[in-house]
């Protein structure tokens, strides 16, 4: 495993790191002793930063990676987020105050088993709520609950209004060969400002592993809405893009883990986060941190799927 420097704190991430949306159960079902054995997979291939949300699965992945990973913890860094939950939720006082956003914490905390939180994250911001979570994560800070916080977000001016004292460690980004928007601003202005960055959906929620044909039918709740109407014409269209992509599948080296690769050519970019369901897609996908790809392999990538552009 190789690893990088996570913006202004320096902390060493695993070049390949691990989402933990799916083991919520949203993704379909994932069994407790698979989520577990496939966190301990990870860990044991070098991957230290598990990134999850107090939303995933109504408290279940937080409680799977808690469980996981309590007798690791001073090995690992723990990233979570909060202020989707209750917004799911229609609550009317849905993230309106700075100890809802301080509750909502200590929950997480007595969820993932630890005293602290190394990467606290507001979940999909609204300009409203600034100001509130801001307050939130400086008390927290200051208690030893979160070591560094940060935002979820593509939109640039809510990684300034976060950044606006320069103290945001770190953004969670949606960035693939899919979708390259990031390029344009959320991406550069990151570099520019020394903040570490988590990649979300890198292998375009399943379409970069290679495995989807046009007979593919969709159970879970995240991806059900591809089976029909304009949905599936777009999710046919993007299948028949990807194949455009195959030149990059070559002897010990997946079109998923091409897909990593692509997005750690990145320099901004800390780490992607993809998602992993069982230990064999665990130790595929934190292997692609030992390869690259060569410049004429990002070359072909750019003229199928131009830089600053989205399928």
């Amino acid at each position: 495993m190789k690893f990088r420097a996570f913006g202004k704190t320096q902390w060493q991430i695993s070049a390949v790191s691990m989402g933990c949306w799916n083991i919520g159960g949203q993704w379909g079902e994932v069994a407790e002793d698979v989520a577990i054995d496939t966190i301990h997979a990870a860990f044991d291939m070098g991957v230290n930063l598990f990134d999850t949300a107090d939303s995933y699965g109504m408290g279940r992945s937080e409680s799977l990676v808690g469980k996981a990973l309590k007798d690791r913890r001073d090995k690992v860094h723990i990233a979570t987020k909060v202020g989707n939950w209750g917004r799911k939720l229609n609550a009317p006082l849905s993230f309106a105050s700075v100890y809802h956003v301080v509750n909502c914490c200590h929950a997480s905390l007595h969820r993932l088993q630890t005293d602290y939180i190394d990467f606290y994250q507001c979940h999909i911001p609204s300009p409203d709520n600034t100001e509130i979570f801001l307050e939130a994560f400086d008390m927290l800070e200051k208690e030893g609950k979160i070591r560094a916080w940060g935002i979820s977000t593509n939109d640039v001016a809510a990684v300034r209004a976060f950044n606006r004292d320069g103290r945001c460690s770190g953004c969670q980004i949606n960035y693939s060969i899919l979708n390259r928007t990031p390029e344009k601003d959320i991406l550069p202005y990151c570099q520019q400002n020394n903040i570490g960055v988590l990649l979300r959906g890198p292998i375009g929620q399943g379409l970069l592993a290679g495995k989807f044909t046009a007979e593919t039918r969709f159970d879970d709740s995240v991806r059900e809405a591809w089976n029909d109407g304009k949905a599936r014409e777009k999710f046919l269209k993007n299948l028949a893009k990807v194949e455009q992509l195959r030149f990059l599948e070559k002897p010990g080296r997946a079109l998923v883990q091409a897909a990593l690769q692509f997005t750690l050519a990145h320099p901004a970019v800390t780490c992607p986060i993809p998602g992993m369901k069982n230990p064999d897609q665990a130790r595929s996908n934190a292997a692609a941190a030992d390869g690259e790809l060569t410049a004429e392999e990002l070359a072909r990538i750019d003229q199928a799927f131009p830089p600053g552009t989205a399928v």
